[in-house]
């Protein structure tokens, strides 16, 4: 006897694809390389800007350092290591960053990622400052070419993230329209002014 039942349908969560080890492997190895050729961009990142560091970085190591695995955390670690280093001391000496400032860093610069992918998609604009994890930083973002640019602080770009970092996800990587809502809100209420 068939089922008239009416069930609801819940949207399909979009699916992230995953790097699989053995090519993770070969990205990191790749990420190693450019790290090892880069140094003079690292010497030089404060005048070069962060946004010069990102335009060089493959698509495919943003993307493994994004991963929620060990092959992920790894490559976040080792591009974090030797970012912290440029933005806070010496490039040639990773080693004598603080803890601290690396944590500091990573939690501003790891989003840059996520949205230096979603520019690469256009499903977002964004125009990174120089110095990311620079208390004075601004973001300027756009969720589509025909949204409103808006300007935000260092602490309005973590607020964000905290607040709405699935959506971040999803606007990023599938471009979808809730997403895109979503962000918008949080935007536009990031920079109304203080009453």
């Amino acid at each position: 006897m068939p089922d008239h039942k009416v069930r609801s349908r819940r949207p399909e969560r979009q699916r992230i694809p995953r790097i699989p080890p053995k090519e993770a492997a070969k990205i990191f190895k790749q990420c190693e390389s450019f790290l090892a050729d880069s140094s003079e961009l690292f010497t030089h990142l404060r005048e070069a800007g962060f946004g010069q560091l990102l335009a060089q970085l493959d698509e495919a190591i943003l993307r493994l350092a994004m991963q929620p695995d060990s092959w992920g955390q790894r490559t976040r670690a080792r591009l974090m290591s030797d970012i912290a280093a440029a933005l806070r001391g010496d490039p040639a000496d990773r080693h004598a960053v603080s803890a601290e400032d690396i944590v500091a860093v990573s939690n501003i610069v790891t989003p840059c990622f996520l949205l230096e992918l979603g520019r690469r998609k256009q499903h977002l604009q964004i125009e990174f400052p120089s110095d990311p994890a620079d208390p004075s930083a601004r973001f300027r973002v756009s969720v589509g070419a025909s949204r409103p640019i808006h300007s935000i602080n260092n602490d309005q770009f973590r607020a964000l993230v905290s607040r709405a970092g699935e959506e971040l996800v999803g606007l990023c990587y599938f471009g979808d329209r809730e997403s895109r809502e979503r962000i918008e809100t949080e935007l536009s209420l990031a920079t109304l002014p203080a009453a």
